[in-house]
Formats: C-alpha cells, sequence, structure tokens
C-alpha cells in the first residue's frame, strides 16, 4: 500500500495510507491531508488512484505543486517523488510488493486477457458479457473529436492527456474562464478516464463529472464553449 509522509523541514509530521480512494490536501478542515500553512490554498492537490498508479493533480492553488523541484499540474507519482506544498514537503513512497509488481510489469497494452473458463468467441466478442469493449484492442485508437468550439480531431497517444488552455496542455480548450488544465484523461487497464481539476466544471453526456469517470465510447464531453465525443477508430 503507497504510504504518505507529511514533513515540515526534516521533521514528519505524520503519515497517510492510500486505501484506493482519492485524497485531497489543503488548508481547509474537509481535506484528507490538512496542511496549516498560509502559502497552501484551501484545496491545493489531490491525489487519484489510476490502476496501479498514482495521479497527482494541483487544483488551481495559488502557490503552485512541485514534485522534485519542477512545478506540476498534472503527473504520474513514482516511488520517492517529494511533493512540495507550501513550505511542506509530502514523500510519496510504494510499498515493496508494489514496487516490485511494477518491476514486473511491462508497458501496459488495451489488450484483456480472457478469464479462465471464457470461451473463445467471448474473447473474440468486445461486446461480450463481462468484458468492457472501451478497454480490448490495442488496435482501437481512441479520439476526441470537437463538435463544437474546437478544430481538428486529437488521437489519444499518451497514458496522461491534458486539457485545457494552457502551454502543457494537449488539447486546446478556449474561454475566459477555462483553466490552464481543466481535465485529464488517463489510460487504464480498465479503459479511459475523465478526470476534472480543481473547480473546473465538465459535463459528460449533460451531467457534470466530479470525480473520475470512465469513457464510454461515444460519450460527450463538455467544458467551457467546446463540446467532444470520444470514440474509437479501426
Amino acid at each position: 500500500m503507497a504510504l504518505l509522509t507529511l514533513q515540515f523541514k526534516d521533521l514528519a509530521l505524520k503519515e497517510f495510507e492510500l486505501t484506493g480512494q482519492s485524497m485531497t490536501m489543503g488548508r481547509e478542515p474537509d481535506n484528507d491531508i490538512i496542511v496549516e500553512n498560509l502559502l497552501v490554498s484551501g484545496y491545493h492537490a489531490r491525489i487519484d488512484p489510476a490502476g496501479r498508479e498514482y495521479i497527482l493533480t494541483d487544483l488551481q492553488s495559488k502557490n503552485g505543486t512541485f514534485v522534485n523541484g519542477e512545478r506540476v499540474t498534472s503527473t504520474k507519482l513514482k516511488d520517492g517523488d517529494q511533493i512540495l506544498v507550501g513550505k511542506h514537503t509530502i514523500v510519496f513512497t510504494l510499498s515493496q510488493q508494489e514496487i516490485q509488481e511494477d518491476q514486473k510489469l511491462t508497458e501496459p497494452t488495451m489488450f484483456i486477457e480472457v478469464a479462465q473458463g471464457a470461451s473463445e468467441a467471448e474473447a473474440q466478442d468486445p461486446t461480450s458479457e463481462g468484458l468492457d469493449s472501451t478497454a480490448v484492442s490495442a488496435e482501437r485508437r481512441a479520439v476526441l473529436s470537437f463538435l463544437a468550439g474546437g478544430g481538428d480531431e486529437y488521437e489519444i497517444k499518451k497514458k496522461l492527456v491534458k486539457l485545457g488552455k494552457g502551454e502543457e496542455a494537449d488539447v486546446y480548450i478556449g474561454g475566459l474562464f477555462t483553466p490552464k488544465v481543466a481535465a485529464t484523461i488517463s489510460r487504464r487497464p480498465t479503459g479511459y478516464h475523465l478526470t476534472p481539476t480543481g473547480r473546473a466544471k465538465v459535463k459528460v453526456n449533460d451531467a457534470q463529472v466530479g470525480g473520475s469517470h470512465r469513457l464510454r465510447e461515444f460519450d460527450t464531453i463538455e467544458i467551457g464553449p467546446a463540446k467532444l465525443q470520444f470514440y474509437y477508430k479501426g
């Protein structure tokens, strides 16, 4: 189980276990990790589980979130990473078992192993009950296509794609109130997951999304003035 250690200078203050749920950090008392520092925003950053990985997302904090000295908006955490919020450091560590499992894994693919006892027909048919057709074949390329408020379609090739109007965004979305990074799309063994950042208003099929949302083919995503459709090619 991954562990977060809150430190001030060289003093360890408290440890937090990542139990598979999202965790927020900031000054407000309803955060999972409360950091009492005037340089820390009320809701400063969030860590989301993504399969075997953990994604750190800055929640549009005033003074920024840093990992190993580099300012980030959203990034995958690695064992030993040091997260700086205000004057406090949060050290991310994986258990020995997780480290060993990560070493055994190769680059994730979008193939699903057939469960023991499943028929050959089920293996070949991604619509068979129990299989998710959005996470079946690497030959099917995930694509975002603008229906409004944008230009060309975008083929998702990276494990983590950022949507917003900042320079670091992979998919540019304009609009006066659009954050630099409004949302991310992460590739996981179960498919593609959309996660809003900060207080950005993100809708999927006309319903506002609060946390991580697994995308299904032909879902429509609304961020600011932009409307996109998620689908597969191939």
